[in-house]
């Protein structure tokens, strides 16, 4: 989503701006000192010099993930409480790609192994070492409840696991070999409904079909439907069953108890399903450095506030590219993440002047 390359040294007028941008960059490498609390009206806090990722709740608790603009090869997990916002660095070394969540008292996300390599963890929000629950992670994950999901892969065979966090019971939801005779496929996502597991199987060519399957949590075997002309369905967080976008025709639904997948969304890129949750969805719209986000609660839609600048923001660079970056559910608060970046870092392909921001919006 990054916009065409084009040099940095366009931002700056003089070497003595981009001394104090490095000055004020090293002042706030301590991800805590790089926090500014927000009057509500404005948000929840903003971080200098750092580009907040994915975010969950717990207990009371906003978890993230924040990258340095400088220290980019080291990826850290945040803990702060809501109530007192007092905050903690809970991990270092994340893959932001694969997300974060929460499910029984505990915090889940993943960490480099070695490499490329992934390793998924439970942490308990209230102390402790954290469990391993995979070493071989090759998907985003989900989590809801006490249930987290995951995929697994190797050279011969794709499988998805859900384990009840607070039982300690890990079980095999899917299992299969990767290819069959010249059909190959990888799995790209996992979700969790309230009912059961969601994925897909993305064809590795075209020619054949995906498939998007599901599996209740005590049924024998998972379902599965075709998904032609679509080598990477994309599938989003739902409560009710799997929920993905099919090129062609737009977004589906398939809730648990559903015999066969529905239309439910209009056709197009934009606006962009994120979530549904219950009644609510949470969508996606406006251009790639503008985005902005909208709760659709059946026909009412509650724009939601989205950020031009924050008192993190880096001053002297010009226009700002906005992105959502995550967002969760905390009761009827909606917490959103956004990563604010000079455009003309994003079309060097920097963070030079990044800020991250969390807003909240209460749901209707």
């Amino acid at each position: 989503m990054l916009l065409a390359a084009a040099g940095l040294s366009t931002a700056c007028s003089s070497s003595s701006s981009k001394q104090r941008t490095s000055a004020e960059e090293r002042s706030h490498a301590d991800p805590i000192t790089a926090l500014v609390t927000l009057p509500k009206r404005e948000g929840i806090f903003a971080q200098r010099g750092w580009a907040i990722g994915p975010i969950t709740t717990a207990a009371g608790r906003l978890f993230w993930t924040a990258a340095a603009s400088d220290e980019a090869d080291d990826v850290m997990l945040l803990e702060r409480d809501l109530s007192t916002g007092q905050t903690k660095v809970v991990d270092h070394h994340l893959f932001q790609a694969f997300g974060i969540g929460s499910a029984a008292q505990s915090v889940i996300y993943a960490t480099s192994r070695t490499g490329t390599q992934a390793q998924l963890k439970a942490r308990p929000i209230r102390g402790g070492a954290p469990t391993v629950l995979s070493h071989d992670l090759a998907a985003p994950f989900d989590a809801r409840g006490d249930l987290v999901a995951w995929a697994e892969a190797n050279a011969s065979t794709n499988r998805v696991l859900f384990r009840d966090i607070r039982k300690g019971r890990t079980s095999v939801a899917y299992i299969g070999p990767r290819c069959r005779q010249n059909r190959c496929y990888r799995i790209d996502r996992v979700t969790v409904a309230d009912d059961g597991v969601a994925f897909d199987l993305g064809a590795s060519r075209q020619g054949y079909p995906s498939l998007i399957v599901r599996r209740r949590w005590r049924a024998k075997q998972p379902e599965v439907v075709s998904v032609p002309r679509d080598p990477q369905p994309d599938l989003a967080r739902s409560s009710a069953g799997a929920l993905y976008y099919q090129l062609g025709r737009g977004w589906m639904e398939w809730e648990f108890g559903q015999p066969r997948p529905t239309p439910t969304w209009p056709h197009g890129l934009r606006p962009w399903l994120l979530s549904r949750e219950g009644r609510r969805d949470l969508v996606l719209d406006g251009p790639t450095c503008a985005t902005t986000a909208a709760l659709h609660t059946g026909n009412r839609v509650v724009a939601v506030r989205a950020p031009r600048s924050t008192p993190a923001s880096a001053k002297g660079f010009g226009k700002l590219c906005r992105q959502l970056a995550g967002f969760a559910w905390s009761g009827n608060r909606l917490l959103l993440a956004w990563t604010l970046t000079p455009q003309i870092s994003v079309e060097g392909h920097t963070e030079v002047g990044v800020s991250g921001l969390v807003t909240s919006v209460r749901a209707p």
